[in-house]
């Protein structure tokens, strides 16, 4: 689709937005917005990279490498998200960019020891400040400033979708409570199972997290066997 008919369709959805009343619709349009400003950010990189091919006269040809691996911390005013990359300060200034949404984020590093690298965070658990967040290179690593709307807001989570998964967790575990780990496990079968691929990794992590730390200290336990995750 073409950038101008998914940026008007971002208008449409701002607009409707607006007089949505329903929080079930709201969330709708939300999340609808959100994937058409994902599909924007990612033809204008794509079209940056063309650019940058054809001002180089087409002879280097470099692939965009995924980052789903970052820390997240938070302040008063800021959700902070920490990306290393080995290397990452030498690059020139506008190699590396970020481009906001009120509840999405797009990083993209161009041109690292000849690889382009991506970063998308979608469906922020609140929504930020476009205009007031920013990033800093620092040596190995990409330090994003998200800034909080609404200054003291307590972020438990980074995303929406990890809500509803601690969300699930807790009411599967108050109906189960002589089985809280397998209702737990239960949980993340179904989620892994119908979860898009970035959901399906951010489970995978927390499993094998929990995997180490239950051979670390088994008094405490893990997530159990969840088979074919």
């Amino acid at each position: 689709m073409p950038v101008e008919q998914l940026k008007a369709d971002v208008a449409e959805f701002a607009a409707l937005l607006e007089q949505a009343k329903s929080a079930r619709v709201r969330g709708a349009l939300t999340q609808a917005k959100a994937e058409a400003e994902r599909e924007i950010n990612n033809l204008e990189i794509k079209a940056c990279l063309a650019a940058e091919r054809q001002t180089s006269g087409g002879d280097t040809k470099r692939y965009l490498h995924e980052l789903t691996d970052y820390g997240w911390d938070q302040s008063v005013k800021f959700v902070k998200l920490f990306i290393t990359l080995d290397g990452v300060q030498n690059c020139a200034e506008e190699a590396v960019t970020v481009n906001y949404t009120d509840h999405s984020l797009q990083l993209h590093v161009s041109n690292l020891n000849g690889k382009d690298f991506g970063l998308s965070v979608n469906n922020l658990l609140y929504a930020i400040d476009v205009a007031n967040s920013y990033r800093k290179v620092k040596t190995d690593m990409v330090a994003i400033y998200l800034k909080k709307v609404e200054e003291g807001q307590n972020w438990d989570v980074l995303t929406s979708i990890q809500k509803r998964l601690k969300q699930k967790q807790d009411s599967e575990m108050a109906k189960d409570t002589e089985n809280p780990e397998g209702a737990l496990v239960n949980i993340m079968k179904k989620m892994y199972n119908s979860g898009d691929s970035k959901t399906k990794q951010m489970i995978a992590k927390a499993w094998i997290e929990s995997q180490d730390k239950a051979r670390l200290n088994p008094a405490e336990g893990g997530f159990g066997n969840l088979g074919d995750l």
